[in-house]
């Protein structure tokens, strides 16, 4: 887990160490346009939490964070994240999340659970893995909220917030058209 927070960590402090060097240019790449048609789809996907079966026959809730390769990926993963959740569930009763003086163990669990997640999208439509990495924080975390709202890919709130900012991309788009 600790692991985990520090690779966020990092990440997060790399993006505040470019946005201070880039001035106000880098700053204004990481907040979202007041205008909807202009929102860039992210490349981060935040799941619901999730129970997970742990150790000892019980369950815990856990929040994953999937990164795509690539932008035009994410309205896939979205569509496919009722399999997504029944690949974790499926790995997971196989192999429960371990427990160490009563704290999950989510040392290597990312790495076991990528190409799963992956297998479920059906990569083999596009012919290469859809989902790039996978960060998973022990607890259930609120969409966009609570200190997960400071990271740098917290600016979604999951797969309905980007549905909802394409329909108003695509809904601009067809105003301009017409006008």
């Amino acid at each position: 887990m600790r692991h985990i927070f520090l690779k966020l960590a990092k990440a997060a402090l790399l993006v505040t160490a470019l946005s201070c060097l880039g001035g106000t240019a880098g700053a204004a790449e990481h907040k979202k346009p007041k205008d909807e048609a202009a929102w860039i789809v992210p490349t981060h996907i935040q799941l619901q939490p999730i129970m997970v079966p742990v150790e000892g026959r019980r369950a815990a809730p856990v929040t994953f964070f999937l990164e795509a390769v690539n932008k035009k990926f994410v309205g896939n993963i979205c569509n496919y994240v009722p399999r997504i959740r029944d690949a974790v569930l499926i790995e997971l009763s196989r192999n429960p999340i371990p427990i160490v003086r009563r704290k999950l163990v989510l040392k290597n669990v990312a790495r076991r659970l990528l190409n799963p997640m992956n297998r479920a999208i059906g990569n083999k439509i596009i012919g290469k893995r859809q989902i790039k990495e996978i960060y998973i924080v022990a607890g259930a975390v609120r969409m966009g909220g609570g200190s997960i709202s400071r990271l740098p890919f917290a600016r979604i709130n999951g797969c309905q917030s980007i549905r909802q900012a394409e329909a108003a991309r695509i809904k601009a788009e067809a105003a301009k058209k017409q006008h």
